[in-house]
């Protein structure tokens, strides 16, 4: 559970994200107890932000892994201009 000053501050949080938008997900992990806390404009909206969201960060950990693959690569594929 959220402490006090946190549970304060995630309903600031939503309170400006439902003025300005009508579709929201939030997530939160709490310093002291570490724990995930969330919410949602409706379980239909969180349900796809987050769902999406992870796979954005799926895609951009593949890319991630495939830029570390190449940087791993053997010298033997440059050009030799010295020969």
């Amino acid at each position: 559970m959220l402490s006090e000053l946190e549970q304060e501050k995630m309903e600031d949080a939503l309170a400006v994200l439902s003025e300005h938008f009508p579709n929201y997900a939030l997530a939160v992990l709490s310093n002291e107890a570490e724990l995930l806390h969330y919410d949602y404009s409706s379980w239909r909206i969180g349900r796809m932000l987050f769902h999406d969201s992870l796979e954005s960060m799926g895609q951009e950990m593949a890319m991630s892994e495939e830029m570390v693959e190449w940087a791993d690569m053997p010298d033997e594929f440059e050009d030799d201009e010295d020969e």
